[in-house]
This record gives C-alpha cells, structure tokens and sequence, in this order.
C-alpha cells in the first residue's frame, strides 16, 4: 500500500498536537511490511525527528527549515514547489492530507482527512480568514473517502456544521505519549520555579480561557503559597500583562514563551496541579500527557473532555467563576481527591496508546479497498 502524507500542517507548525499525531502514524507505518509512505516536508521547521523515522522504502523529501519566517509564505512555496513534484511521484492507493485542503496534483485511489475540531467554526470572532477555512473545510469533507475523527465529540461536530455522509466518518481517538524526564529538564526547571506551582500549557486564544484561569488563581489565594506556569504560547500580549497586574499577581505567574520537551516533562512531572481551562477542544491531549506524568488534572467540563478523560479527571464548570476557584483549592488541598484521580489518571493512559491510534488508521485506510 502507497500511502501519500503532505506539507501542510508540517509547514505552519513546528510542534503542536496535529503534527505530533502524523508523526506517530508515521513513526508507526515505518514498521508494517508492505506498506510505503511518501512524506512531502518541502521546505519546514518541525520539531519532530521524521528523517530518522524514515527509512526505505518509506521515502521523506524535506529540503531544509522555513526560508522565511512567515508560516503562511512557506505554505505558498512549498505549494508551488511540491505540486509538480507529486504529479510526477505517480498513483497512491491512499492520500492522508495533513490540514484542509487535498494538494490538486496528488493523484490517489482513496482521500482520507482527519477531523480535529470546530474551533473556527464555534469561534469565528477569533480567526479573521474564518470563512475561508471553512469553506476550504467543506470542500475537504466533499472530496474525501473517509473522514477520521479524533473523538465522538469531534465527530458530532463535524455532522452538525457539515453536510456529511455519517458512514463516511469513523471516530478513532488520538493517543498519548506519557513525557520524558530528563536531567537537564530538571535543571531548567529549577531556574525558573521558585516555589510550587500550577501548571499551565500551550496557546492562550480566547476560548483557552486562559484568563478564567488568572481571575480563579487570583479568587482561590493560592497565590500565596504558589505560582501559576505558563508553558509555551508565546509570550504574554498586552491584555494579558494588564490583567495579571490588575490582580495582584505579577511576581506569581511565570510565562515561558517557548518551552522545550525537557522542560515541559519535568513540568509536567512536578507540577502540583495541572489546569486544563478550555472551553472547547476537539481531544485534549494536555491533560493525559499531566496523568502520564502521575500529576492530577484539573479539567473545564466540555463533551471532548468528559469523554476522554472519563473519571480520572477533576471537572469544574468553566462558566462559574465560584466553582472554578472552589475546584482549584479542593484540588491541591483535598489530598484524598488528589490521590484518587493520579490512580484514576495511570489506569486511564493504556487506553491511549499512539500504536492503537495508528493501527485502527491503517485498517480503515485497508477498509477502503474492501469495499471497491
């Protein structure tokens, strides 16, 4: 089986949950006798280790990282740049794209996209080409022989803003890869956590409700005793500096704009508590990764977070600020709760395994052609 992976997500993103989820496919895929992957990298700055993934037959064309720094610029070379060279790389019985959109000189017997979230669709306030996406979305979800999506949540989604065939979609989950210490994460911990800590990861978008999270650190006094880390998403904008000034807690929240592997497993690992505030996600893989990690997770109640994390995390109600900061003490004072959800969190992990995600794709990617 020829299976065919493009540039798109690899190129607008260094890191990040979608390229880490066709990492592990393709981490997986090298190991299955009679089948070949073709990666199309073009020119990208990914983080995750492909070339050393990929050995015949498996074939990766990456020429080297961004030329620019625009995301968006690099998307546009690679397109012109790629598009006759997969005219020429001949016919693939599966084509997996890797964002919105099927490159139109691919040429293959069956399209397959994964569904991630709505998140432009529920938000559209937030992204200003939002229509755009969507409607490129759309003409995804038209032309594509299966449709994967990462959870039940995500699926129904799917359904309610797109005229898609349900037998058309299957719901395979993603899956976790539990972090890894090390000892220089250890040492780059230590510059930067003076006291314990509530960890915060990622992005901090609107719908992140990252300041939910602030105005809760601020109304629960833990700030007394520790501070809250911001693990990656860049650095602080203005609005968020005023708000933490605004309450108090400038010397309390440590924001690491870029937050290497190492630091963020040792994050991870000695964090008192993880917080998960989000209003909306499609998955949520941040939380798993805080149980693998032995740490308890607090979690915004949502249809994605329930579903995934079941009972091994502590829920609250994102939309009531007294329950937020109420859940936030009883999670780091309540040892009991704490204890039950790290044990409910190390029997919830097995469950998502990347090799489980990767061989339910390749069966329905085998499924396709038992139905021709």
């Amino acid at each position: 089986m020829r299976i065919l992976y493009d540039h798109q997500a690899f190129t607008l993103q260094n890191t990040g949950g979608i390229t880490l989820y066709f990492y592990e496919l393709l981490k997986y895929l090298r190991t299955v006798q009679g089948v070949e992957t073709t990666t199309l990298l073009g020119y990208s700055s990914t983080k995750w280790p492909l070339q050393s993934q990929t050995a015949p037959p498996n074939r990766l064309v990456h020429w080297g990282p961004r030329p620019v720094a625009s995301g968006m610029a690099t998307f546009v070379l690679n397109e012109l740049l790629l598009n006759p060279l997969v005219v020429v790389s001949g016919q693939f019985d599966v084509y997996h794209n890797t964002l919105y959109r099927f490159m139109p000189g691919a040429r293959a017997t069956a399209r397959v996209a994964t569904h991630h979230d709505c998140v432009h669709e529920r938000f559209p306030e937030l992204f200003p080409d939002s229509g755009r996406i969507v409607r490129t979305k759309a003409r995804m979800f038209h032309e594509a022989d299966l449709i994967l999506c990462v959870s039940s949540s995500s699926r129904d989604d799917l359904l309610h803003f797109y005229d898609v065939d349900p037998a058309r979609t299957l719901v395979v989950h993603n899956g976790v890869s539990p972090p890894q210490r090390t000892s220089s994460g250890a040492g780059a911990l230590l510059k930067v956590a003076r006291r314990p800590f509530l960890l915060y990861v990622g992005i901090r978008a609107s719908y992140k409700n990252f300041d939910g999270l602030l105005t809760a650190f601020a109304r629960s006094g833990l700030h007394r005793h520790f501070d809250l880390l911001a693990l990656g998403g860049g650095p602080l904008n203005a609005a968020e500096q005023a708000q933490i000034a605004l309450l108090g807690l400038s010397e309390q929240v440590i924001s690491i704009p870029y937050a290497p592997p190492d630091l963020l497993a040792e994050a991870y690992a000695q964090a008192t508590l993880f917080v998960y505030p989000s209003l909306y996600e499609g998955f949520g893989i941040p939380p798993l990764e805080a149980m693998a990690s032995e740490t308890p997770a607090l979690v915004a109640r949502s249809p994605a977070t329930t579903e995934v994390c079941g009972n091994a995390a502590i829920f609250f109600e994102p939309q009531d600020k007294a329950d937020f900061a109420a859940k936030l003490i009883a999670a780091v004072e309540d040892e009991p709760l704490r204890r039950q959800h790290v044990d409910a969190g190390l029997a919830l992990i097995p469950r998502y395994k990347w090799t489980r995600t990767a061989e339910q794709t390749l069966a329905a990617y085998r499924s396709l052609f038992s139905t021709r």
